[in-house]
This record gives structure tokens, sequence and C-alpha cells, in this order.
């Protein structure tokens, strides 16, 4: 029996389909093929009744299994740990048969450690680089109806299996018939935008169940982000223009790679690109075998991101393994390869500045200018825990300074610890916040997962990166709003000299550990 049959008690073969009951009489409907029945299995009903029953299911495996235990207790953290388990499959399941806009906000999801339990950003973790992949049938649709021609009349050698899923789409390597250069095919999964309205308005109706039901949780922040973005994100022209405008902003970081994009071959829902290999960044054994430095692989990606944030104003949304790749080029040479420029979050200079504000009062470490800055963002007397939500430290370190000690095994429990206990602040947080806040944090997230899968964390190299651009930042900014040029060489001068001490600095503290390891 399948999984329609189940939610709608029909009985389905994938030849005939018998559909009763119009408001004229009975009638019956014939679909003879599967191409059709997939259709059905899709429509928004279907759709909405699957998510319905998964967190329906869920909702009441918590009420029922928690039901009379006390908390605290062995039992009921027990219980718990259970529950979170398997609400995480279910919703793992009902991502992968869903697809499209479940499979972003499980990915969304899957990097919010710092707020959900550990079993669901564990088990929703897959979802950022295996999601499931679309049929070949599908794939030639949406080729031929998009570029007017089947794929091998435009490709030669074009791959059966992808060498990419994604939550709305997935990449094909080929060869251009007309040059024989290699190129990568990324291809909309053939029904994401027919069902992404849908989808949003189920989401957003699920979320407010749960927030009537589970009041701690506030979740509806990360359905407006997905709603409000997803529009760009479904157009691969809009993506081609974000990649070309990263490549023209960012060239002068000779390390980085961002594939050429074929026009020729491009619509809304197909975009051709140059292809690049590489491993994902976080394959340590792909580094260890060809001797690259990894630290020096994240000192260069928290460059990328902190001139991103700090300095451009244009930030990649999506740095996630899978979309990030590390190519040697012998010697332990290596360039990093950054893929889908689907989602870039323009950074207006008013929140630049307040986030360029909040890291230097964080690296001198000064409280009254945490609580100015985090007042001025809307989250007034949640200023230490928006600072430990940023920084992705304890209180104690950021009190004492976070470049002075190092991130431990202890102090990572520790932070794991205190978040589960405050859900509902954290919630609080995130929802009072700027909502460019929310992609800034979770590229953070992506930077600090990145260094412990590379077991680079606490070498502080990232920071240090981060901290001259922050310098820069705040500089720039005071050079723009000087109003006389005696102002603007003193500002110039001051910046350089600031740049200076951050080198000396950073000599002093690679000094300092590597005697302490020693």
């Amino acid at each position: 029996m399948n999984a329609l049959t189940r939610l709608t008690g029909l009985r389905i073969t994938p030849k005939r389909l018998l559909i009763g009951a119009t408001f004229g009489g009975s009638a019956i409907v014939t679909y003879n093929s599967i191409d059709n029945l997939q259709d059905l299995k899709q429509i928004g009903i279907i759709r909405f009744g699957r998510a319905a029953f998964a967190v329906g299911s869920i909702v009441v495996d918590y009420k029922s299994s928690l039901r009379g235990l006390v908390e605290p207790s062995e039992e009921y953290t027990k219980t718990m740990k259970y529950c979170h388990e398997r609400s995480a499959r279910k919703l793992l399941d009902l991502a992968c048969v869903n697809g499209g806009v479940f499979i972003k906000v499980g990915q969304h999801l899957a990097s919010l450690e710092y707020l959900i339990p550990l079993e669901y950003t564990d088990t929703l973790q897959v979802l950022t680089s295996r999601a499931p992949q679309a049929s070949k049938e599908d794939v030639e649709f949406v080729i031929e109806t998009e570029l007017g021609s089947k794929s091998n009349e435009i490709f030669s050698d074009f791959s059966d299996k992808p060498v990419g899923a994604a939550s709305l789409a997935q990449v094909h390597s080929a060869r251009l018939k007309s040059t024989g250069q290699k190129v990568a095919v990324k291809v909309q999964h053939r029904r994401v935008l027919k069902n992404s309205r849908t989808d949003i308005s189920t989401m957003q109706f699920l979320v407010k169940v749960a927030d009537a039901i589970f009041p701690e949780f506030k979740l509806m922040w990360l359905v407006e982000e997905v709603k409000k973005n997803l529009p760009n994100e479904l157009d691969f022209l809009h993506e081609a223009k974000n990649a070309e405008e990263a490549a023209r902003r960012f060239k002068h970081l000779r390390y980085l790679k961002i594939p050429k994009i074929f026009y020729e071959y491009s619509t809304k829902r197909v975009l051709t690109m140059e292809f690049c290999e590489g491993a994902h960044i976080d394959d340590l054994e792909y580094m260890q075998k060809h001797s690259i430095n990894t630290r020096d692989v994240c000192t260069k990606i928290g460059r990328m991101i902190s001139e991103m944030i700090f300095l451009q104003g244009y930030l990649h949304s999506d740095p996630h393994p899978g979309n990030v790749l590390v190519l040697h080029k012998g010697k332990g040479k290596f360039e990093i390869v950054l893929l889908d420029h689907g989602l870039y979050l323009n950074i207006s200079d008013h929140i630049r500045k307040l986030y360029t504000d909040l890291w230097l009062s964080i690296m001198k470490p000064d409280l009254e200018g945490m609580k100015r800055v985090a007042n001025q963002m809307g989250v007034g007397e949640l200023y230490g825990l928006f600072a430990c939500i940023v920084t992705r430290r304890s209180w104690k370190s950021v009190t004492e300074g976070i470049v002075k000690s190092k991130l431990d095994a202890s102090e990572t429990d520790e932070l794991r610890m205190y978040a589960a206990s405050l859900i509902p602040q954290i919630s609080e947080v995130l929802a009072r916040m700027p909502r460019e806040m929310l992609l800034i944090l979770k590229t953070n997230d992506l930077m600090r997962n990145l260094e412990q899968k590379l077991g680079t964390a606490g070498t502080n190299d990232t920071h240090i990166e981060m901290s001259r651009c922050v310098v820069r930042s705040s500089y720039e900014l005071a050079y723009q709003r000087a109003n006389s040029r005696f102002v603007k060489i003193a500002t110039f001068c001051a910046m350089y000299w600031a740049l200076f001490k951050i080198r000396i600095y950073h000599i002093y503290l690679s000094m300092y550990f590597s005697l302490s390891a020693a």
C-alpha cells in the first residue's frame, strides 16, 4: 500500500487511478500514466494532508509520551530524547516526500543548533548535501520546455544521475555540443514552482498551530524568510546575475573561483555554467590526502565571509558545505569554489554599522557598547544572550574576551546545555532582531560548524580575519561621514595603525598557543 493510498483511502495503481464524486453526480477520471499520478500526489490538498498528518503525529507523540512525567528527571530527559529522535525522522520523511520548500526549511532547521535539539539538527543535516533526486523524465521535461530542445540536442554526455541535488533543483554534468566544454546544468525540480505558494501557506498554518501548542518555540520568522526569498531563488537568471556581481566584487580574492555562466543555454528554470571540480569544503579526508592546510582553508573562507558582511554588504546567504568546494592545485595549494548564488543579502549601511559596532564592543570587550547596539537592534534586555548567539561562546568568554580563550569541549557542552534551557528566550531574540541579521547569523553558524568539522575551532584565525574587516568597516564608514580633508586623512591613518596592531596581536597569539601546545 503506497503513501497516497494510506492518506486518501483510495486504491491506486501506477497505470490507472479512479476518482469518484463530482457535484453533478458520480464520475470516473482515468489517468493512464505514471506522470499524471505523480502530479496528483503533489497537488496541494495531498501535500497539506501529509504535512498536517506529520505535524499532528509529532504533537500527539510529545503530549502522550511526556504526560505524567516529572520535569526535571532522568526519565523525562530520556523520554524527551526519544521523542526528538522520532519527530526528527518524521520531519525528514516529510521533507523528502514533499520536497521543494519543505527541504529548504529543513535545511534552515539543520543549521539552528543553538535553538533546536541536537537530534533534529543531526537528522536533518542530510538535506544539505543529499536531498532527494528528481527523475530523468522530469529533468528532460524541464529542459525541453525551457530550452526548446531535448538535452541530447544541446549537450553530449549528459549525466543520468545528478552530481548534486538540492531543495529546489539538481545539477547534472554535461558537455556542450557546440564547443565540447564541460558544463554543469542546474535544472529546477519540475513541480517546485507550482507547489511553492501552497507549501508556504501550509507551513504558515502549521507553524501557527505549533506556536499555539508549544509557545516556547517561535519559528514563524523562519517561514517568513523563506517566503520572502523564494521568488528570487526560483529565478535562475537572477542567480546568474548574482554570480557575475560576486565575481566582480571579490576578484581580488585570487583563491576564490565562481563559475562562468552560459546565458545562451540558461532560463529562469535552467542554468548552464562552467563545471568546477572539487570536494565539499568539510571533506577532511580529501584535504589530508592532498596535504591541504585546514587552518588555511578556514582562514580564507573566514576572510571571504567577513568581507562580504563588513566591507561589501553583499552576502552569499547559503554557503553550506554542498555549495562550497575545495580543489587542490598541487603542492598544498588550493582553490575555493563558491556555488549556488541564488540568494544574496544586500546589507544596508545602517545594519552594517550596527553589526560592526557590536563586534567592536565584543572584541574589547565593552558590555555597555553591546547593550547599546542590542537596544538599537530591538533586542533590549536580552543583549547578553544576543552576544552569545552571535559569537557562539559562553557569557563568561564574552565578558573576558573571546580572543583570549580557546573554545574547548567543556564550553561547547555548556552552550548546548544552556541553549536547551533557554529556547523561549532564544526564540524571542530571533523574532526581535532585524531580518538581515537572521541570514548573517546563519552564515556565522555555518562557519562555526565548518571549524568544528575541520578541527580548527579555537584557533582564532577566523576571528582575526573578521577583526581586520570589522576595523576596516568601522573606519571606512567613518571616512564616508567625514566632512573635512584633514579628518579623512586622520581616519585613514588611524585605520592602518589599528590594522597593524591586529597583525602584531595575531603574531603574539600564534606564538602563545604554539608554546601552550608544546
